[in-house]
């Protein structure tokens, strides 16, 4: 995904090499606290460090402001991701129509910082979905009198009182204008669909809006992120940004009179500083790869990582959250995930032409515990609130004949016999019910109970017990089968609090200045877990072009 105006870590390094440490003078560099610790170090703590440098002339700058800058640019995005591009978009077209002048020469308006070697982040790896109300593509799908009230609603019933309405209603709000906003710069969409059941949450707020981006010529509901990420990377290069791949930022540079002015980064094994004359803003994802943070801040997260798989990029590992953290930055709705079953069994069709798999999932009391086919994020989390995170899906005969295809899925297919799973393990058989019982460690009585129930509800066709509306077939046919059921994650949710105009706040409810944040490095629009598909792009889109315009907009600093 070259262009003329993307720099590797290599040539970066080049181009900077004049203007390092030993030619800009000695610099104080503030150590990076440990995270956990970062929250308490604010502008005070910054001042005391400086305490330890000797004595310089009264117009040295201010402790951790090096003297000389290696790159100047009106705005630094951190992350190049689906929020890192948005960001940089909008900032660039609002910088086309403000007209001051800004203080000082800058390299370039718009420069973009990246830890990993291409640009793109998670959401080239997503669906690239978008959740929004009131578009013509729901009309054209039959959706009629949808109204973003509606869809605020919803989102604030799925996340169970603790997300922050606010936020969640600038996201409902300017839903359609993101779709409206994507399609200006070359996104379409070919179709819409909707969340699967929420018990608790009204069917009448759960109407098609989930809008799915067209592929390279194919209408499909997977894998369409990179087509995103194509479109919007092409936008901002057009428009004269600077990408600086390979490039991970380590610290932010704060004055304590003007806010944040610039980021220090790692290239080519040097240190450079990049001024940032407007603003900083923070897309560099959630903590997703990191132990150590979700030890701290999300059980389950850890628990996917111990135990099943995550997809998000290997790059998400925290950095954009304790950076900021160390400037005191307060957080916000920590502890969901964005989490999906390892298995097709029982759960809702995630694609469109997937078949419905059968089977029912278990605990390790052998007892039915939650509706298999309701909305992913709700069911994983039911799955991880089990005694020890164990659950099991159960299914028989007619279903092993399905083959490994559909029982795998969108995860990957299984053996088409399943001889694979069943010699390494990963599923275990027996010819009763309680025979399976007991080659998995469960109470035999009750799954034999769960069974039977299932089976005559399956007589009339209602499952009687969580009204389940997928998979609607008995189980009746030995041998019988299970597979344990683990994690697919796809990230984590929480980070730190913004307000509505996507600025960070700190601990005590200020407002860190020249510092934005957007998408999943920000907490507090999202509850105990995900609220649908298209609920992550959202929160990339509508507060990154707050970000971008609001960074832009910013008075310069002289």
């Amino acid at each position: 995904m070259g262009a003329d105006n993307t720099m590797s870590a290599e040539a970066s390094a080049e181009s900077m090499r004049g203007s390092t440490a030993g030619e800009r003078g000695e610099t104080l560099r503030v150590s990076r606290r440990d995270f956990v610790k970062g929250a308490a170090l604010g502008a005070g703590a910054l001042a005391g460090a400086g305490a330890l440098a000797s004595c310089g002339s009264a117009t040295a700058p201010a402790p951790g402001i090096p003297d000389r800058w290696d790159k100047r640019t009106n705005v630094v995005i951190v992350g190049a991701g689906g929020t890192g591009l948005v960001a940089a978009v909008a900032a660039l077209e609002a910088m086309q129509e403000v007209t001051s002048e800004v203080g000082g020469q800058t390299d370039s308006p718009v420069v973009v910082l990246e830890k990993a070697s291409v640009v793109g982040g998670t959401t080239a790896v997503s669906g690239g979905e978008i959740q929004a109300s009131s578009t013509p593509f729901q009309e054209v799908a039959g959706v009629e009198d949808d109204t973003w009230e509606a869809h605020l609603q919803y989102w604030i019933k799925a996340a169970e009182g603790l997300a922050d309405p606010e936020l969640v209603k600038v996201m409902a709000e300017k839903a359609p204008e993101d779709i409206q906003w994507l399609v200006n710069r070359g996104v379409d969409y070919v179709s819409v669909y909707g969340v699967s059941p929420i018990p608790y949450v009204d069917p009448a707020l759960m109407v098609p809006r989930i809008h799915v981006p067209a592929g390279k010529g194919e209408a499909t509901q997977a894998g369409t992120g990179a087509v995103l990420v194509e479109s919007l990377a092409g936008v901002v290069r057009d428009k004269g940004a600077d990408f600086m791949l390979g490039t991970p930022v380590t610290g932010l540079v704060r004055d304590p009179d003007k806010g944040v002015i610039g980021v220090r980064a790692g290239i080519g094994g040097d240190e450079v500083y990049i001024e940032a004359k407007q603003a900083v803003i923070l897309a560099t994802g959630g903590f997703d790869h990191n132990q150590e943070m979700s030890r701290a801040f999300s059980p389950q997260q850890l628990w996917a990582l111990e135990t099943g798989q995550c997809l998000a990029a290997p790059t998400n590992t925290g950095d954009g959250i304790k950076l900021a953290m160390d400037l005191g930055a307060d957080l916000a709705g920590l502890g969901g995930t964005i989490g999906v079953a390892s298995t097709m069994i029982g759960v809702a069709p995630l694609a469109v032409g997937l078949p419905e798999v059968p089977g029912i999932w278990v605990n390790r009391y052998g007892q039915r515990f939650v509706n298999e086919g309701a909305h992913y994020a709700y069911a994983m989390r039911a799955v991880f609130q089990q005694e020890q995170h164990i659950a099991w899906a159960i299914f028989d005969e007619g279903v092993r004949e399905m083959g490994g295809a559909a029982i795998g899925g969108i995860w990957g297919p299984w053996s088409d016999d399943l001889s694979e799973e069943i010699a390494s393990g990963k599923v275990k058989t027996g010819d009763s019910p309680r025979s399976l019982a007991s080659a998995i460690g469960v109470n035999g009585e009750r799954l034999e109970t769960a069974l039977v129930k299932w089976n005559e509800d399956m007589a009339t066709g209602t499952d009687t017990v969580f009204r389940r509306q997928v998979g609607l077939v008995t189980l009746d046919r030995a041998p019988y089968y299970a597979t344990q059921i683990t994690e697919v994650n796809l990230g984590s949710c929480g980070g730190l609090k913004i307000n509505t105009g996507a600025q960070v706040v700190d601990v005590n409810g200020e407002v860190i200045p020249r510092l934005y944040a957007g998408g999943m490095v920000a907490g507090g629009f999202i509850g105990p877990y995900c609220p649908g598909s298209g609920t992550a792009i959202n929160a990339a889109v509508t507060f990154g072009r707050i970000a971008g315009e609001g960074a832009a907009r910013g008075e310069p600093q002289s």
